[in-house]
């Protein structure tokens, strides 16, 4: 990082190093403002960015948050006072209603990326959205165990997919060409040495995000409405 860059977090209230004098106190309410405040200028935050708009040194600020796992942490927890509340299920079924909620997590975790590092921990860290949405599930008709076993196939098919998705979106960004674009331009110039693949008949409809979400959510809805303790009456409607 050049000096010049540094000095942009050097900002009212905050010391150089070079400073004589007693070491300024710190607490986790002002390294959240100076995580929240980093953050905003820069896609990613370094111990040291924090600790210069902090006016103390590294190690001061390791011994509050524990590296920079803490305050990658730290961020992805300031990011859910960001999201908007949990879908309302009234109007929907189960099923209708997992698809907004995929939706709604899917935002979230592409707005945010540095959820995806914690997802629940950072999303739900008390998990009283996880007990709204269960309870929304037995309302529709499952059973608790399997409306928590529910929730948690849904949150790591989402996660999973964003995180391809995200992978997919910085390879297009650095001028390389992601996986399934690569396919593309390999049975264009040999169809014979991908037979099975040829007979598909791809074309650039496959390549949209939102159209391969959609296809994923409703094979996970599928499975899930297929175990134990699912809803027998899946048009039920809240």
């Amino acid at each position: 990082m050049s000096a010049t860059k540094t000095n942009t977090f050097m900002q009212a209230g905050s010391r150089g190093k070079s400073r004589r004098g007693r070491t300024p106190s710190i607490d986790m309410e002002k390294i959240e403002n100076a995580v929240r405040e980093v953050g905003a200028r820069m896609d990613d935050i370094s111990m040291k960015d924090v600790a210069d708009f902090l006016g103390v040194n590294v190690t001061t600020l390791y011994r509050h948050v524990g590296g920079i796992d803490g305050l990658r942490r730290i961020r992805a927890s300031l990011s859910r006072s960001d999201l908007p509340a949990l879908p309302a299920p009234q109007g929907h079924t189960w099923k209708s209603w997992l698809k907004v909620l995929a939706d709604y997590y899917r935002g979230a975790l592409l707005q945010h990326p540095d959820l995806l590092d914690f997802v629940q921990a950072a999303l739900d860290p008390d998990f009283l959205n996880l007990e709204q949405e269960a309870s929304i599930l037995v309302d529709f008709g499952f059973e608790p165990r399997a409306a928590l076993l529910a929730h948690s196939f849904l949150i790591t098919t989402i996660t999973g997919y964003v995180q391809q998705e995200l992978q997919t979106i910085e390879e297009a960004r650095s001028g390389y060409a992601p996986y399934y674009s690569r396919l593309f331009q390999n049975l264009d110039a040999h169809p014979d040495r991908l037979p099975t693949l040829s007979q598909v008949n791809l074309s650039q409809r496959d390549l949209d995000r939102d159209v391969n979400f959609k296809s994923i959510i409703h094979y996970a809805i599928a499975g899930i409405a297929c175990q134990k303790g699912a809803p027998s009456d899946p048009e039920k409607m809240l």
